[in-house]
């Protein structure tokens, strides 16, 4: 019997020894005086998704090559920027295994997200319109980053180039860092950028038309994009094509049996309002240069809108459709200088809407 109780003693005295030199190990990873010991994992590995779409698909790995991502304190204070892309030695982003190690102490943070197709600066660097990042200071409030699309005297000058992709991201809690270990965490991605393709077709004479006869425009205050992806009050912005170009199509015989004009633009976020608010709404405008004429004048939010119904079975409201969509097509059917009809088409789908003139 005594014999029993000296072993279980010397069990519980190296028992206690064994909990000390474990211990001991678990400080010695943040001790400074001793450089030998490899350092413990701790601090976020933040992953992005772009899933936010009509193919509700992941996207982001072939979609995205530049990220910007903004760390905030619990309290919403700037504390450092960290940046990720590819380029022609390498391609991080493409991996679908991709996580971005942001080492913190413990606390609480939030992580604001810009992305675009490659990496912030060399965008800059491109012709056309860009969109700044306002880059915060040291303490700044997360309230102050916002992204700021480029105009000149309220016009996007995008100097026949389409505009860089935007994708604006956030964390929708505060994620926790904790001791000795690494938290991880998703943000997903939502695209600002839209893209709309005009054709115009004369249904009177189908030959008598050019892509160069016409104006095409689209108005919004809509180039001030807050780290929330909400709108900020912005002047009225004025967006115009950044191609023009017309088609033909011949008989047997070569000769023009029909032309269809074309005009693909690039804009901001488009924000849906109410019919009470329709000042509010962006307007796609389209005038002939000859006569002077408006050929053309829509509420072009609810005009892209409509398509959801290709989608009926998701329920999706008009603001949900507008910012998962980004590719649309829009063909005007015109008789003499005004438009008769409308198709519309969006980018995945064998789906179009006839959207008939009231008026005409």
């Amino acid at each position: 019997m005594a014999n029993k109780k000296f072993n279980s003693w010397i069990k519980n005295i190296c028992m206690g020894w064994g909990f000390i030199m474990a211990g001991s190990m678990l400080s010695s990873c943040n001790d400074l005086m001793h450089d030998d010991l490899p350092p413990c994992d701790m601090g976020v590995d933040l992953q992005f998704k772009y899933d936010y779409n009509v193919q509700r698909a992941d996207m982001f790995n072939d979609h995205v090559g530049g990220l910007s991502v903004f760390v905030y304190d619990e309290q919403g204070n700037f504390i450092a920027r960290h940046d990720a892309y590819n380029d022609a030695t390498s391609q991080p982003l493409k991996d679908p295994n991709y996580a971005m190690r942001i080492n913190l102490e413990p606390g609480k943070y939030r992580f604001a997200t810009f992305a675009f197709q490659k990496k912030y600066e060399d965008a800059l660097a491109q012709p056309g319109a860009k969109f700044q990042i306002a880059l915060p200071q040291q303490g700044d409030n997360i309230t102050a980053l916002h992204a700021r699309l480029d105009r000149e005297q309220g016009k996007v000058n995008n100097q026949s180039q389409p505009l860089d992709t935007l994708w604006q991201g956030l964390s929708n809690e505060l994620v926790e860092v904790k001791d000795l270990q690494v938290t991880r965490h998703t943000i997903g991605l939502v695209r600002d950028t839209k893209q709309l393709t005009i054709s115009l077709h004369q249904t009177d004479e189908p030959a008598n038309i050019n892509a160069d006869d016409f104006s095409y425009q689209i108005t919004n205050a809509n180039g001030d994009i807050s780290y929330d992806n909400s709108l900020l009050p912005d002047e009225e912005l004025t967006y115009t094509p950044y191609y023009t170009w017309t088609t033909e199509f011949k008989d047997t015989e070569g000769n023009v049996k029909e032309r269809t004009a074309h005009a693909a633009l690039m804009f901001s976020r488009l924000i849906w309002h109410p019919a009470e608010e329709n000042d509010k709404n962006a307007i796609l405008t389209i005038t002939n240069k000859t006569t002077g004429e408006e050929v053309a004048r829509i509420n072009l939010a609810d005009f892209l809108a409509q398509g959801r119904g290709a989608f009926e079975a998701r329920h999706y409201s008009e603001q949900e459709f507008l910012d998962r969509e980004y590719d649309y097509k829009l063909d005007f059917f015109l008789q003499g200088n005004q438009w008769k009809y409308v198709q519309l088409s969006i980018s995945i789908l064998d789906w179009s809407k006839r959207i008939q003139r009231v008026d005409f």
